[in-house]
């Protein structure tokens, strides 16, 4: 049996057959549970500079490795390829951004 993964962010707010638009709010010190991207996405930040730790699962790191600090730039956008299946803990103050995922990669 498989584990049930997590969403990858707090709020569908907007989809149609070629993307899907999350809100995303990270309150200070909470964790996303594990969580799988199925598609490439640009990351919208809006609030907050982390940093997050970022702990990748199964592999899926690939160069990055198991983990690494990710440190958000608000008014920053960044581009995050698919297949990673991470946990992620926010170290910092709340965090806001907007997710876009294009689901035709």
């Amino acid at each position: 049996m498989s584990e049930a993964l997590s969403p990858i962010a707090t709020k569908v707010i907007y989809e149609d057959d070629y993307v899907r638009v999350w809100n995303q709010v990270v309150p200070a010190g909470a964790t996303l549970a594990k969580h799988k991207h199925e598609y490439d996405y640009h990351l919208v930040n809006i609030a907050g500079t982390g940093p997050f730790k970022v702990d990748f699962h199964e592999g899926t790191g690939g160069e990055l490795g198991e983990q690494l600090t990710y440190v958000p730039t608000p008014g920053k956008t960044d581009f995050v390829p698919k297949g990673h299946i991470e946990t992620a803990h926010n170290q910092g103050d709340e965090f806001r951004a907007i997710l876009v995922e294009y689901k035709n990669s």
